[in-house]
């Protein structure tokens, strides 16, 4: 149609049939989406000026207006001179928009000519441009994730967006979900560069609907294409099949083609074809689409002829049968059916064993297909084991006659495995059946151990020795009752933890013996007595000579008698559960604690105590960091031996602090600073808890 009139005219101002939401802009460097992105709508039965003609853009993006200038002629001269096919762009004269006529709307006159191809356009089309300034986008691009998807993965999110006429109070408006948006694969997501081309047409009159297609990096047209939408079955010779096309684009005309048969109707879309007598391996038919261009587009098509029959047979199930059943054996593959049994159904059922033969036949041949049916009969189930066993002793039991077995234990296998004698029966079945069969497993004797025993009570740890009876070729395993066991016919263990405990021997045959294994236990046999455990404090842990006296606090468990030795020369000694001593010297001693139980049992705890010398301390006046080795670090000594507070500060004359230290034994090495004088302060708790504040000067000497 030329100059782009088409059949139907809106009956209102203006209908919106299009948008390119994701333009490409990858061909021009620097070019920007949002400058690049299109619409296409068809005016109503009256002309539209330019001026009059209002955009609210799904985006916040304000209308910047239209504009037709040297700049929008050069553009569209540009565009024109790469259409390939029949089509053509054109300005509205004067700015006026004839009626009943398609428009492409572009959002800037910075448009990347060689971004979105015209190269295809078979319609000739009004274009209008929005004055530049906007560079962001005025559609909204896709929410879906990087991640390619068969549904959506980004959640219900819609634009909204209206052109129209206010001064005719005349608008369309389309309502688009962002996350309805294909790639270029016809799928949801990617990155940005597949979801390029994503764009909608709507449908109209009435409410829009939308269609979301992605035509890659064109301009909003519907390209010329054919396709056929019908997968058809194989069919018999000379017979029929409907067959269905589908074209879009700028049409003038659809036809079907190839083959020596018949079309029903070879100009429409959808046709019935049958094949000719000579089409014996089948036919080879195209759809094809022609553009107003005068261009045509070919989807093909096989048709397949199933010619001369192929025989199947196949059963209703298994074709191994249970004896007295039976089994539907159904030919196929062709029109009529002659079995070796006489039979002329389709369909036969049989229930004894042999070859049956189907031969199928239909107009262009026939072909014969078999099966084998065998019958078996019900399950006959036999059980074996040993006569005798040990207890403990694994016993192989096994099953024959079927094809599934249930033991009585639970086990389902046809061999199983059991550890004590009794009676043990099994089900023997498969798909024909079950029988049941019994086996049973008698007791063997056991041996009779003893043994003998020696030093079995006293104190932790108790080594006790004990002599087993010497029953011939079998191996002794005692187990001691405190988690430990022993081997061999006389074993000594020592019990290290306090308590009573059972003594239990266990013998086994070695090789071939007529009897079994036996075990004997002597509960209580080993009597072990608690060790008392030896504990104490001291209060203060230190002194000084002003105050030497220390409180001795007993925190022992299970004594009955203390002795103390306070670690002095003269061999000071107490019998006190908690003595308090006083010291006459200055010194450290290490104070004993003996305990002994009600058993006699006995344990000892050490700690040491110190009396200092009263509170002294001596600061030198002066240091030589000099790398000799001798007076190379600044500190102080105390008469504290470990001080619970501990601040020293080495300060220079204008206050800043230089070093500090939390024990006596943190000194300063002076590096980094010119010789000189420099305060140290110190604060310090003494052994008494007393808080001593000093200060003075010392002299860094190279």
């Amino acid at each position: 149609m030329a100059m782009g009139v088409h059949a139907q005219v809106p009956t209102k101002c203006l209908e919106i049939e299009g948008v390119l939401v994701d333009a490409c802009n990858n061909n021009c460097p620097g070019a920007q989406e949002g400058e690049n992105e299109m619409f296409r709508f068809i005016t109503g039965p009256a002309p539209i000026n330019l001026n009059d003609l209002v955009a609210q853009w799904a985006t916040p993006n304000g209308f910047l207006g239209w504009v037709q200038n040297a700049t929008t002629a050069s553009l569209t001269a540009q565009l024109n001179a790469t259409i390939t096919s029949c089509g053509w762009l054109l300005e509205p004269p004067g700015g006026i928009i004839p009626a009943g006529r398609r428009v492409l709307g572009i959002t800037s006159t910075n448009l990347c000519v060689a971004g979105n191809s015209f190269a295809g356009l078979t319609d000739t089309l009004y274009v209008i441009y929005q004055a530049p300034g906007n560079y962001l986008g005025h559609f909204k691009n896709t929410n879906n994730t990087t991640s390619i998807t068969t549904v959506p993965s980004g959640g219900y999110s819609t634009r909204t967006f209206i052109l129209g006429v206010p001064s005719a109070a005349c608008t369309d408006t389309v309502v688009y979900d962002i996350s309805q948006l294909v790639n270029q694969m016809g799928t949801y997501g990617g990155s940005s560069a597949q979801n390029d081309g994503a764009s909608f047409v709507a449908s109209w009159p009435g409410p829009p609907v939308l269609q979301y297609v992605n035509f890659g990096c064109q301009a909003p047209y519907s390209p010329l294409s054919a396709s056929i939408t019908t997968t058809p079955s194989p069919v018999p010779c000379g017979g029929s099949v409907l067959l269905n096309g589908v074209a879009t684009g700028n049409l003038t005309a659809t036809f079907w083609s190839g083959g020596a048969g018949s079309f029903s109707t070879p100009n429409a879309a959808s046709t019935l074809y049958t094949l000719a007598a000579s089409e014996t391996s089948g036919a080879l038919l195209a759809f094809c689409a022609v553009s107003i261009c005068g261009d045509t587009v070919c989807a093909n098509v096989q048709v397949n002829v199933f010619g001369p029959p192929t025989a199947s047979l196949t059963a209703s199930g298994n074709t191994t049968i249970c004896q007295g059943a039976t089994i539907m054996l159904t030919g196929g593959g062709g029109i009529t059916y002659l079995w070796n049994t006489g039979a002329t159904t389709a369909a036969i059922s049989v229930g004894t064993a042999g070859l049956y033969t189907v031969t199928a036949t239909n107009s262009c041949g026939s072909d014969t297909a078999s099966a084998t049916v065998s019958v078996i009969p019900p399950p006959v189930a036999l059980a074996t084991g040993p006569l005798t066993s040990c207890p403990g002793d694994p016993i192989q039991l096994s099953a024959t006659g079927g094809s599934s077995y249930t033991w009585s234990t639970g086990a389902t296998t046809a061999s199983t495995q059991v550890s004590q004698p009794g009676t043990y029966s099994v089900i023997v079945s498969d798909g024909c059946g079950a029988d049941t069969a019994e086996v049973v497993v008698l007791p063997g004797t056991a041996y009779q151990p003893s043994f003998t025993f020696a030093d079995i009570a006293g104190c932790a740890p108790v080594c006790a020795t004990f002599l087993a009876e010497d029953l011939g070729n079998v191996s002794y395993t005692w187990s001691m009752g405190d988690g430990t066991t022993a081997t061999g016919l006389a074993p000594t263990h020592c019990f290290a933890s306090a308590g009573l405990f059972d003594v239990s021997l266990s013998v086994s045959p070695i090789g071939t013996s007529p009897f079994c294994a036996g075990s004997i236990t002597v509960n209580d046999l080993v009597d072990v007595w608690p060790l008392p455990v030896a504990s104490f404090a001291a209060n203060p842990p230190v002194t000084t000579i002003e105050a030497p006296s220390f409180q001795f606090v007993d925190l022992s468990s299970g004594a009955v008698d203390w002795s103390w030795d306070f670690g002095t020369a003269e061999g000071d000694s107490s019998p006190e559960r908690s003595p308090l001593f006083t010291y006459t010297s200055v010194d450290c001693r290490t104070v004993t604690l003996h305990v002994t139980s009600a058993q006699g049992c006995a344990d000892a705890a050490t700690l040491e105590v110190c009396v200092e010398d009263p509170f002294q301390l001596w600061a030198p006046n002066a240091f030589t960091p000099d790398g000799d080795g001798h007076n190379e670090h600044f500190g102080v000594v105390t008469s504290v031996r470990d001080p619970a507070l501990f601040e020293l500060l080495i300060v220079d004359r204008w206050g800043q602090v230089l070093f500090t230290g939390a024990s006596p034994q943190d000194t300063w090495s002076g590096a980094g600073v010119p010789i000189g004088i420099y305060i140290w302060k110190l604060r310090i708790r003494d052994t008494l808890g007393r808080v001593h504040e000093q200060a003075g000067h010392v002299t860094l000497v190279r």
